[in-house]
């Protein structure tokens, strides 16, 4: 058994390389944005909406439809923070364009009561597919074994798509360790809730829990704690959204979040030429494919 857990850690102390290391852009660069929304740059730091970008009531009207549950581990060690919080905590001499934040103020958040950000997109060439982007961020990211797997600032997300003459969703893609999967909601009853277990020390989504692994383990792709008791662990996201916007200071930052990269208004918002999945190196490497419906040839928005 000690031989084993030595090879695990070993394979976990590499896979940190890449895995602790949030990648800020998964698929191919394009821009865009519509409704419905002004596509301008904003100042000081050119930040731009997308020009399928939907805003005001019928944005907020949606994401409140779909908003999902988020189930957190019973040990938690941290819970997601406003973006606000992670400036003020954060050295005000890197707050400017083009800088990389650096975290002065290491205390974490421990209340539930967090904002979940929001941005909602309408298919290019199928008004139909609707896609809402629910953030959440984090002012670190604690270790998972020993001293390994730490960082400051983290940033997470779901991806929702629906149907809007339907009102039912398509799909949902599920973002972590750099990697992510899409599974099939198209024989999912309506009105059911979507549901994300977050990862208890790397914040990952996944659209199930865990409750076993091992010492070196919970760096591994999968082996994350997510082990929710019950409602005291769960919140309705949609109690407290927030839509991003370049007016706001925070989200118009062209500079990096510490390592794990750009704020979400920086990054390839068009998810419909996504492929389905990204990761195909196993449990110990980036893995999302192995948990998705439709591979990694198959783009989210033809599904």
């Amino acid at each position: 058994m000690k031989k084993t857990s030595l090879i695990l850690l070993s394979c976990c102390s590499l896979l940190l390389l890449t895995q602790c290391q949030k990648s800020d852009d998964l698929a191919p660069k394009m821009e865009i944005e519509s409704e419905v929304a002004v596509a301008a740059a904003a100042a000081p730091c050119a930040c731009q909406e997308s020009s399928q970008k939907v805003s005001g009531a019928t944005a907020q009207t949606w994401a409140t439809q779909f908003a999902p549950l988020v189930k957190f581990d019973r040990a938690s060690p941290d819970y997601p923070t406003s973006a606000e919080n992670i400036f003020s905590s954060s050295d005000p001499a890197t707050t400017v364009c083009g800088g990389k934040l650096v975290l002065v103020d290491r205390s974490v958040a421990r209340s539930m009561d967090f904002p979940t950000y929001y941005d909602v997109q309408i298919h290019p060439s199928d008004p139909n597919r609707i896609f809402i982007d629910y953030w959440w961020a984090y002012k670190r990211q604690e270790n998972c074994f020993s001293n390994l797997g730490g960082h400051d600032y983290d940033l997470e997300h779901i991806v929702v798509q629906f149907n809007q003459s339907t009102q039912r969703i398509i799909s949902v893609t599920y973002f972590q360790h750099g990697g992510y999967y899409t599974k099939d909601w198209r024989s999912v009853s309506a009105g059911t809730v979507v549901k994300t277990w977050v990862g208890k020390y790397a914040h990952g989504n996944y659209h199930f829990g865990s409750s076993i692994t091992l010492p070196g383990y919970e760096c591994a792709y999968w082996g994350d704690y997510r082990n929710p008791s019950g409602t005291k662990d769960e919140v309705l996201t949609s109690r407290r959204l927030v839509q991003m916007s370049c007016s706001a200071t925070e989200f118009n930052f062209s500079g990096n979040w510490g390592d794990p990269g750009r704020g979400p208004l920086f990054r390839d918002r068009n998810y419909w030429n996504f492929p389905a999945c990204s990761g195909t190196d196993g449990p110990f490497g980036q893995d999302g494919c192995s948990a998705c419906d439709f591979g990694n040839t198959k783009l989210i928005g033809t599904i």
